[in-house]
């Protein structure tokens, strides 16, 4: 995976994209906590079970992406950070998302 800096948001705020997958991130170094606009697990989780759990659908795409896997047909932004990572995301589905509007 090439994991590119992209822009530094603040101090230890930092938005970095996957060269590979077009997926974009803020890893928030003041908390811990990363941001995306999309809803991820674990690598180490199952999207199967997640599927059969009912929380993704089977038909759904999801990308591998810095040890997380990102369910890319679904947006889930409910804060600044993730707002940013939206703006910036580059997967297939928010290209296609961007280009039905144009």
């Amino acid at each position: 995976m090439s994991k590119t800096l992209v822009r530094t948001i603040r101090e230890h705020v930092k938005l970095y994209r996957n060269d590979e997958t077009g997926i974009a991130w803020v890893e928030d170094g003041t908390s811990g906590t990363g941001h995306s606009a999309h809803p991820n697990i674990s690598a180490t989780g199952s999207i199967t079970g997640i599927r059969n759990l009912g929380y993704w659908k089977k038909d759904e795409r999801c990308v591998r992406s810095h040890g997380f896997i990102y369910n890319i047909d679904r947006l889930s932004v409910s804060d600044e950070l993730d707002e940013i990572a939206a703006q910036e995301c580059r997967c297939q589905a928010c290209i296609e998302r961007r280009n039905v509007g144009a």
